[in-house]
């Protein structure tokens, strides 16, 4: 069974883009994102299962085989209470985030219980970066995400890059994704920009993480393919591998969260 967009909601594609916790209007319907990590080999076949029922997101880059590059700032604390999930610091991450070469840059807020997500962004320019060390007005739109850094004692800790292939379509319940994330470097931050990681720390060697994105029920195509493939979801994070990959704290986890 297809579940590509409608003729009539092909107009809405912008929309459709968005990770289904952004996209979502109804705070009773809960935003899922449900995380695996694979072979190379068990990725390319839940692709090539999907493929034919979901869109690929337009803003892919040929050269990198249909895919984009991500770049993201991460934030803890002095003591890395986020990455030792510290009480008050478990459930946010807080993240500056840059796709391919663009001059905008997303303030990121994703706070997560098991597998329900919520996220709050907001699009600036590159250039309004520095404004976040020095917040005056609540009318500047990044002001919020200032207030929260300070609130909290965060600052940049790591920035990591990766490729990401990303397919989208519609559930009787909203928008759908499907991301899977590559080749991921990640490095100590030096400041708030997004600049991309180019000699890094390996982050996942030849594992691939795809996640499983939508509103509500889970998906019948979704369903599918995991029951057939038999896969099991598990948690796993860039931003806890990266700290333990770059040194900077003691490797007190596995790299999940």
């Amino acid at each position: 069974m297809s579940v590509l967009p409608e003729p009539d909601l092909r107009h809405k594609l912008p929309a459709l883009l968005e990770s289904p916790s952004l996209y979502r209007t109804d705070s009773d319907t809960p935003a899922f994102e449900v995380k695996f990590l694979l072979t190379e080999a068990e990725a390319t076949e839940v692709e090539h299962r999907l493929r034919p029922s979901l869109l690929l997101d337009p803003h892919v880059d040929p050269s990198l085989g249909n895919s984009y590059r991500v770049t993201s700032v991460y934030f803890d604390t002095a003591a890395f209470d986020v990455y030792q999930r510290t009480k008050g610091h478990r459930r946010r991450k807080f993240r500056i985030r840059r796709y391919g070469s663009a001059l905008s840059v997303f303030l990121e807020q994703k706070s997560k219980s098991q597998q329900r997500v919520r996220k709050r962004r907001t699009s600036i320019h590159e250039n309004e970066l520095e404004s976040l060390s020095a917040v005056e007005s609540n009318e500047w739109s990044g002001a919020w995400f200032a207030k929260k850094l300070a609130k909290r004692g965060l600052s940049p800790v790591c920035r990591i890059s990766y490729q990401r292939l990303a397919l989208i379509g519609t559930s009787t319940d909203g928008p759908i994704r499907v991301t899977f994330d590559r080749s991921a470097n990640g490095e100590a931050a030096n400041g708030h920009v997004p600049h991309p990681v180019a000699n890094g720390k390996s982050l996942l060697n030849d594992e691939v993480i795809a996640e499983f994105k939508f509103l509500g029920a889970m998906p019948t195509i979704f369903k599918t393919v995991i029951e057939d493939l038999r896969l099991a979801p598990r948690p796993v994070s860039k931003y806890r591998r990266c700290v333990e990959a770059a040194g900077l704290v003691s490797a007190l986890g596995n790299g999940n969260a």
